[in-house]
């Protein structure tokens, strides 16, 4: 009887401590979830580092570490730990607009979303996995987020959508904020046998100049085109590539051209010619008339949902970050959430992550 109570205490003893130890532990596999998704912990981690790059971006002094300032208002931490919270949220909202919209991914979206996540989990997974974010997670994060977030704006604003944007509407946006031009630069500087770039001599300036400027001269009188004038450049320079660039952007978001030719463009007329010298180049734009481009950009389901991206696209991320903020339908794993700070990536060197941060959800709707 002594022995089969020891062995009774000795039970309840082993059992109690298997309590305690079960109600002081936290389940770290997942962060947020509701009825239809759960998210893994490790897409919180993602949005965490993406807010910490975020908050460096965004804080005041430049000269003191992050996590030491306040950034709209709030500390630091506070500030990242609300963002990476929203982000993680955006899952979730949408997750319900799919099924609000009646959306579902089609077997090529399938596996471009797998394909997406291969080949830039190549380049991320180095920096990622050391923080604890799985390749599940980053597909869930980067590429399944990305694929959906643009179908749910194809389906609001894309034609027989609840925000459709009209033919007319689309027209005057596109003929009033896109610029059509052609160009051919030349750079003023050659390379030496160590690949270092030598600028011009005076003399080499001028004989540039003097041909370009030529060129410029014919095609205002009618002489040449400047698919002609880009061919003759070509022999002489002994080019092997097709030195035409033909452009149809829109000057005012794009970042992709020096601000000088930007602003030579836009006091110039339809039709006229121009030579410049801009950023160590010399080169010669023509002005063409946007409303020819009208018909064929808006001819096609990509440059029309283009268009639609950039007309739409900052009202569409305004709404979505809406619905984020006010989320409510959801259980949080807080425990979880608290155990990782952002003071986590302060040693964080590694460009990486940042390469596939999450689209904002008006540069998801242009370019995904």
């Amino acid at each position: 009887m002594l022995k089969s109570s020891k062995k009774l205490v000795a039970l309840m003893m082993a059992l109690v401590i298997m309590v305690s130890t079960a109600a002081c532990s936290t389940d770290k596999s997942w962060a947020l979830k509701n009825d239809s998704l759960t998210t893994p912990i490790g897409a919180y981690i993602y949005y965490l580092y993406y807010a910490y790059q975020d908050a460096e971006s965004a804080k005041p002094d430049a000269s003191k570490p992050v996590l030491e300032q306040k950034i709209d208002g709030k500390d630091a931490e506070t500030y990242i730990k609300d963002k990476a919270l929203n982000y993680t949220k955006m899952l979730f909202v949408i997750n319900d607009k799919m099924k609000e919209l009646g959306l579902t991914l089609t077997a090529d979206e399938t596996k471009s979303i797998a394909s997406t996540t291969d080949s830039q989990w190549q380049q991320a997974s180095s920096t990622l996995e050391k923080y604890g974010i799985s390749k599940t997670s980053f597909n869930l994060v980067y590429s399944d987020y990305g694929v959906k977030s643009q179908k749910i704006f194809s389906a609001l604003y894309g034609k027989g959508g609840k925000k459709a944007v009209s033919d007319a509407d689309l027209k005057s946006f596109f003929e009033k904020n896109f610029t059509d031009f052609n160009f051919i630069y030349a750079p003023m500087y050659s390379t030496d046998a160590s690949g270092n770039a030598v600028a011009f001599t005076d003399a080499q300036k001028t004989t540039l100049k003097k041909e370009f400027d030529g060129y410029v001269t014919d095609i205002a009188a009618g002489k040449k085109t400047i698919r002609q004038a880009a061919d003759a450049y070509k022999t002489s320079s002994k080019q092997t590539a097709d030195p035409l660039q033909s452009v149809t952007a829109d000057l005012s978001s794009s970042t992709s051209y020096p601000a000088d030719l930007v602003t030579m463009l836009k006091a110039m007329k339809n039709g006229e010619v121009k030579a410049a010298e801009i950023s160590g180049t010399y080169l010669i734009a023509v002005k063409n008339d946007i409303t020819k481009k009208t018909a064929t950009e808006l001819g096609t389901d990509n440059g029309r949902n283009s268009i639609i991206a950039q007309l739409k696209g900052t009202e569409y991320s305004a709404d979505m970050d809406k619905l984020a903020a006010a989320y409510t339908n959801v259980t949080i794993n807080q425990k979880a959430l608290d155990s990782y700070k952002p003071s986590m990536f302060v040693t964080a060197t590694s460009s990486a992550a940042a390469s596939t941060a999450p689209s904002s959800a008006a540069s998801t709707a242009s370019s995904k």
